[in-house]
């Protein structure tokens, strides 16, 4: 399975984008990274593709894209070897 990618808004702005990552590091987690422009127009793809709720972070571990931080812990809980 590929590596989970965490979606972002810019981690000085967005604490809770800040915490997602830093969470992921922490658990020495192996992830791609993606920054988006959060105000502007053409991030809208990647978030109706990637987010429902149309908020980062966002986690894609798969087909499953992730917006609570609570869900990301556990995932990362369940996957871990």
């Amino acid at each position: 399975m590929k590596k989970p990618l965490l979606i972002i808004g810019n981690k000085n702005y967005s604490s809770w984008s800040l915490r997602a990552w830093l969470l992921l590091k922490s658990f020495d987690v192996d992830f791609d990274e993606q920054s988006i422009e959060l105000f502007d127009p053409s991030a809208m793809p990647t978030f109706k593709t990637n987010s429902p709720t149309g908020k980062v972070p966002v986690l894609v571990y798969g087909e499953i894209g992730l917006t609570a931080l609570i869900a990301k812990v556990l995932l990362l809980r369940c996957t871990q070897d």
